[in-house]
C-alpha cells in the first residue's frame, strides 16, 4: 500500500469532520439511517472532495474550523435550508439558526447550481440507471415524499460554504463548463470507483441488469 498524501489525508480528515458534525443532527423523526451508514457517508463526501483543488479543501478546512469555533453546526445548517421545501413549518422554526448569506454569496450560489443542473440533465441523459438511484433533479419535485431534490440539495449545501471556499470552487467549475467538463460525471465516477467498478459505462450496464431483475 502506498505512502498517503497530504492532499488525500486532508480529503479524509473533511470527510471524518463532516462525519463527526452529522453525528450530532437530530432529525425530527428520529435518528436517520443514513446516520449510522459510515461507509456510505465516507464513499460519497470524499467522492465529492476528491475533484476539488487543493486550494479550495484547504479552505473548506478552514471553513469547518471556523464553524466548529463559532458553535455551529454546517451539516445541520445544510439540512435546514433544505427544509424550507420539504418541511416549511419545520423551516420556519428553526430559521433564526440559520446564517444568512449576502447578496453575492447567492449569486455565486445561483451559479454554481445552473451549472450543476445542466451537468446533472447531462448525467441522466447519458447514465439514465446510475442515475435514477439519485436524489429527483429540481427543487419544483421536492416534497415530503420524495425528499430534496440535487438541486436544493447543492444549494443548502453551498449555503453553509465561506465565500472564499465558493469562489474558489466557482472558478473550478466554470473553467471545467468552458471546456466541457463535467465535474459531477467525475464525482459519480470517483463513487462507482469506490463499490468496484471500472468505469461509468461498466456501472452503468450493471445497474440497468439490476433494473431489468426488479
Amino acid at each position: 500500500m502506498g505512502k498517503v498524501t497530504e492532499r488525500e489525508q486532508l480529503i479524509f480528515d473533511i470527510a471524518s469532520a463532516e462525519w463527526e458534525l452529522f453525528q450530532q443532527v437530530n432529525n425530527t423523526g428520529g435518528r436517520a439511517f443514513c446516520q449510522d451508514d459510515s461507509d456510505t457517508f465516507f464513499k460519497m463526501r470524499m467522492s465529492q472532495w476528491m475533484v476539488y483543488s487543493d486550494e479550495a479543501l484547504k479552505s473548506y478546512w478552514e471553513d469547518l474550523n471556523e464553524a466548529c469555533l463559532q458553535g455551529r453546526n454546517p451539516i445541520f445548517e445544510k439540512y435546514g435550508y433544505m427544509m424550507r421545501t420539504t418541511y416549511p413549518e419545520e423551516y420556519e422554526a428553526i430559521k433564526e439558526h440559520l446564517p444568512e448569506p449576502s447578496a453575492h454569496k447567492k449569486e455565486m450560489i445561483e451559479k454554481l447550481v445552473q451549472i450543476h443542473l445542466e451537468w446533472d440533465r447531462q448525467a441522466l441523459e447519458r447514465y439514465p440507471n446510475i442515475r435514477r438511484n439519485g436524489r429527483v433533479l429540481t427543487t419544483q419535485e421536492d416534497s415530503v415524499y420524495e425528499g430534496s431534490s440535487s438541486e436544493s440539495y447543492l444549494r443548502g449545501e453551498l449555503m453553509t460554504y465561506s465565500e472564499k471556499t465558493l469562489s474558489l470552487i466557482l472558478k473550478q467549475t466554470q473553467d471545467a463548463y468552458e471546456k466541457g467538463d463535467n465535474l459531477l460525471l467525475q464525482i459519480v465516477a470517483n463513487e462507482t470507483a469506490f463499490y468496484g467498478y471500472g468505469s461509468l459505462e461498466e456501472a452503468e450496464k450493471a445497474h440497468a441488469e439490476n433494473g431489468s431483475k426488479q
